[in-house]
């Protein structure tokens, strides 16, 4: 059997994104999410109190979703880091990068942070030393086609931890994301693999199992 993460990207981005979040992790369809710390508003304080009491009592993972938007990049991952623990009291259970395909210099700066805190990355493709990562570099889940998924599904390795990346949600026409109009496909998307789930061959665990040693 494989082992799986379904994380959700983007919580903070916006209060609507995030109570679909919510509702998936609540209904066990995800195992994880990432938080985009500098975009929590003072609207979204419900839904960050929600998420933070699943992190507390649910079987989940929550990250931080790094964002780089100045010069000095290891300032930043530190203060986004901190901005995390103020917020949710404890640290992430794992690091990654927003928009990881436009910003794959950052990847070392962070999997240099993740080592020294011991904290979980993101399999973005190459493998570094001493930071605990899925075996295998994470799917990007936000396509429009469920086949692209099914069959990426159906051929898990045995034995290995991956992870499958999505941007749930529908549309929020006071949020600018790149992804707006298309979070109603991954939506649908996870809805089909829990509603399929017993074609698959997987385990669903998250980034605390990982570094656990599960998988």
């Amino acid at each position: 059997m494989a082992y799986l993460i379904i994380n959700a990207d983007d919580f903070g981005m916006s209060d609507h994104f995030n109570g679909h979040i919510i509702q998936l992790l609540v209904e066990k369809k995800i195992t994880s999410t990432t938080v985009m710390v500098n975009r929590i508003s003072d609207n979204q304080a419900a839904s960050v109190k929600e998420l933070k009491y699943l992190n507390g009592y649910s079987d989940i993972s929550v990250g931080l979703h790094v964002e780089f938007t100045y010069d000095k990049h290891m300032e930043q991952v530190k203060g986004q880091y901190q901005k995390f623990i103020d917020i949710f009291g404890i640290a992430p259970s794992h690091l990654d990068v927003h928009k990881e395909h436009l910003h794959t210099k950052y990847h070392s700066i962070v999997a240099k942070f993740c080592r020294e805190k011991r904290l979980s990355f993101r399999n973005h493709g190459k493998v570094f030393r001493g930071v605990v990562m899925p075996d295998k570099k994470y799917f990007y889940g936000s396509v429009e086609h469920f086949p692209e998924i099914d069959s990426w599904l159906k051929g898990l390795e045995k034995g290995k931890v991956h992870e499958l990346v999505f941007h749930p949600g529908s549309y929020d026409p006071n949020c600018s994301s790149s992804l707006n109009k298309d979070r109603q496909w991954d939506l649908d998307h996870i809805n089909r693999i829990h509603k399929e789930y017993l074609n698959y061959n997987f385990h669903l665990i998250n980034f605390n199992d990982l570094k656990r040693g599960l998988g």
